[in-house]
């Protein structure tokens, strides 16, 4: 049996990562590669002299025509941020490499920083990501479920029905092949028409083919779509494999992340942007180097995240 290249790659390996960014001015090095690629440029004068000083921790660029200063880091992400450099490189090193995530407790360990920090840090991280996904529009062949997280509720209901449970739609486009392209897990209020309608025209590229059970609200998929749907109650059991093949192993492998890794998650509140950690590594699995070299990349195009910011987008 030969081995699966996306489990066996061997990634951007912790002692590479140390030879490239363990030490401060590599980190800050590779960023002004990134926000200057040409060497420094006034983006008020495009004078390409400047001159250099420490303010604080952090070096200012003061431009030697029209002495405007710039900050490596306003603007992005890392936004005026306390944190060494090397800290937040390495929060997304083990952020991006890890097979099923990592909680903000485990983090705080790996990047010498307290709880609360770490826990901010991977939530900023977590929403650069759901962002960058956000773009995305599903096409081809898209495989649709509905799906829950949470625990159970003790004498409440089950399913459907779940008063503890935060729904969600689990939605995977896959090619001419029928191999997955793209994930898409997006937390709703429900599965209502008015939703799903909502959900479709936000995620979905018009005419495409979807497949969906006979969940009601899932009627709403025809507005943009070429819509099939098959009736799990009235069809064979390799029918439904085959039909649903890769949704399904997708939410089993998220389940199984969720509940393996995080214990005390408040699904209704933050569970967007711990499916959008685990949707954009599933979309970018196969080449975890080039993931974590996109996400610095991202953080410097990124906007700054504050606090205030984060909790306005709590809805998703």
């Amino acid at each position: 049996m030969s081995k699966n290249k996306v489990q066996f790659q061997v990634g951007f390996s912790a002692l590479e990562f140390i030879d490239n960014f363990g030490v401060e001015e590599q980190c800050v090095k590779y960023l002004e590669s990134l926000k200057w690629p040409n060497g420094f440029k006034c983006e008020e004068c495009d004078h390409n002299k400047c001159y250099q000083y420490k303010s604080g921790s952090r070096t200012v660029y003061e431009c030697k025509s029209c002495r405007k200063s710039h900050r490596l880091t306003a603007g992005t992400l890392f936004h005026r941020t306390k944190i060494e450099l090397r800290k937040w490189f390495l929060a997304i090193h083990q952020i991006s490499q890890s097979k099923n995530s990592i909680s903000a407790l485990e983090l705080h360990r790996h990047i010498d920083v307290n709880h609360k920090t770490a826990w901010l840090m991977k939530q900023k991280i977590m929403q650069m990501m759901y962002e960058e996904d956000n773009k995305y529009k599903l096409k081809g062949i898209v495989e649709i479920d509905d799906a829950y997280l949470g625990g159970k509720l003790e004498g409440g209901k089950r399913g459907r029905g779940s008063e503890n449970k935060s729904p969600f739609i689990a939605a995977v486009e896959t090619n001419e092949k029928r191999k997955p392209i793209f994930v898409k897990l997006t937390p709703v209020h429900d599965f209502t028409y008015p939703t799903v309608k909502q959900w479709a025209h936000k995620h979905l590229k018009k005419n495409c083919c979807t497949i969906s059970d006979g969940l009601r609200g899932f009627g709403a998929l025809k507005e943009m779509s070429h819509h099939t749907v098959l009736v799990t109650s009235k069809a064979k059991k390799e029918e439904i494999e085959s039909t649903f093949k890769w949704v399904n192993t997708i939410l089993s492998n998220v389940k199984t992340s969720i509940s393996g890794t995080f214990h005390s998650l408040k699904f209704d509140k933050y569970g967007f942007r711990y499916l959008a950690d685990l949707q954009f590594r599933l979309n970018r699995r196969f080449d975890l180097r080039k993931m974590f070299f996109g996400l610095i990349s991202n953080a410097m195009a990124s906007a700054q995240k504050p606090i205030r910011y984060l909790n306005s987008s709590l809805t998703g």
